[in-house]
């Protein structure tokens, strides 16, 4: 597997290739910082070999489907056209589907946004990822359904908010072919936003080593993002090398 973590500065895209991470998750939120940022990242890319995916905006109230049309949807589609500037094949982003909190109505409209940025997307060669929230699985089922060319980024740590066992495990036994990123953070649980603590891997309580084993299970090759404090992400890598090296994964991947 591939190792990267969140980059919210050049700053730590430098840390993250010094240290030999794999690639950088960069913050790909407003079409005008990024064409600004397109030159000095292209130069750190070619200094380094460093790979970059993106992550998008998040969608703002996400019970307001007009102001998401109007505020998201554009900077969306022009953050998708930019992304092959910088060699980015796999973009992120926020679209909240739980129904049971989000009205029919509404995630009806965002399916339709999900199609028409998946025809940008396909356009540009860029792989779109929509990143699990409070969602179980099958609140994904209409989405996949409709679009045979969205992918996930499973984020374990949102998995586990709002669901007695953490949902990833669902989420990968239903759309493992989907999953083509991992975000990896940990928390303790909860109900809340406040409750998404983006802790280091093991200062939490979420099977982390469990969901990896699911993973392998399943085939997984793909990338591994850390979520949380750069000072944290050189440890970690090792602790979850580790799990992937334990005779209980190998198993798993024959």
């Amino acid at each position: 597997m591939h190792f990267g973590a969140r980059a919210h500065s050049l700053r730590d895209v430098v840390f993250l290739a010094e240290a030999d991470f794999d690639f950088a998750e960069i913050d790909w939120k407003e079409p005008d910082v990024a064409r600004t940022a397109i030159a000095e990242l292209s130069q750190l890319r070619e200094k380094y070999g460093i790979a970059y995916l993106a992550h998008g905006p998040n969608e703002g109230n996400p019970f307001d489907l007009s102001e998401i049309v109007e505020l998201l949807e554009p900077r969306v589609r022009e953050l998708l056209r930019l992304a092959p500037e910088l060699g980015i094949t796999l973009y992120t982003q926020h679209l909240w589907l739980d129904p049971r909190f989000v009205s029919r109505e509404v995630i009806a409209g965002k399916l339709d946004l999900l199609d028409r940025w998946l025809e940008v997307a396909t356009r540009v060669g860029v792989t779109l990822c929509i990143e699990n929230l409070s969602e179980w699985d099958e609140h994904f089922r209409a989405a996949f359904d409709r679009l045979p060319e969205l992918c996930m980024t499973l984020d374990v740590g949102h998995a586990e908010i709002l669901s007695q066992t953490n949902a990833s495990f669902g989420l990968i036994a239903t759309w493992s072919d989907r999953i083509r990123h991992v975000h990896l953070h940990d928390n303790r649980g909860g109900s809340r936003v406040q409750d998404d603590l983006h802790l280091p891997v093991g200062d939490g309580s979420i099977d982390i080593a469990e969901i990896l084993r699911a993973l392998c299970s399943k085939g997984y090759e793909g990338g591994l993002s850390f979520e949380f404090g750069l000072d944290h992400v050189t440890s970690c890598r090792e602790v979850v090398r580790t799990m992937l090296n334990s005779p209980l994964s190998r198993e798993t991947r024959g």
